[in-house]
């Protein structure tokens, strides 16, 4: 619980600051077209539209915060398999408990009859 929090507090300071600088800075620069190209020489080549340095920004944030928020939940996930795990193992020896106690009790009852019988 203590991580997600701290998880929340660092996105909240990632957007204020993010915040401060969108407003800090004028439309020109955030208007600055980017084009994106990945090309492999003489094979292919492939180039985006034109997009401007705001959205790539807030895209790119967005995107590393469902990242975060990914990467914190993973772990979380294995635990909870892991929970599963040791309580079917609790389960079943807490089961096997039972059947020994039960032996235990007809076996006491069987050498007290005979006891009583007198052998």
């Amino acid at each position: 619980m203590l991580r997600f929090i701290f998880v929340v507090l660092l996105t909240a300071l990632f957007f204020f600051l993010l915040d401060f600088i969108y407003c800090n800075l004028n439309d020109a620069v955030f208007g600055y077209q980017l084009v994106f190209s990945f090309g492999i020489p003489k094979v292919l080549l492939y180039e985006s539209v034109p997009l401007p340095l705001g959205f790539v920004l807030l895209v790119s944030f967005c995107a590393g915060m469902l990242a975060v928020a990914f990467l914190e939940a993973v772990p979380c996930f294995y635990k909870t398999l892991e929970v599963r795990s040791k309580n079917k193992k609790i389960r079943k020896l807490e089961k096997e408990i039972k059947n020994l106690k039960e032996e235990s009790k007809k076996q006491h009852d069987g050498d007290t009859d005979k006891t009583l019988m007198g052998l």
